[in-house]
């Protein structure tokens, strides 16, 4: 009975772990989206290639220090 009963509290903290790890996935892929389209929205945006650059040189600085 004492196995039985370890493998049924197994189970269900595997099932629970499981449900966990699905909903986890699920708030990544929302969260990818909402990055993904933030992203598109500021391409749009008026000085976006300006600010690309300026970022651009401050990284080479950086590595060049």
């Amino acid at each position: 009975m004492g196995v039985q009963k370890n493998i049924a509290l197994l189970k269900l903290k595997n099932d629970a772990v499981t449900d966990n790890l699905k909903k986890l996935i699920l708030e990544e892929q929302k969260t990818r989206e909402l990055v993904l389209g933030s992203l598109e929205v500021l391409k749009l945006m008026p000085g976006y290639s300006k600010a690309i650059e300026k970022l651009e040189e401050r990284s080479k600085e950086k590595d060049e220090r």
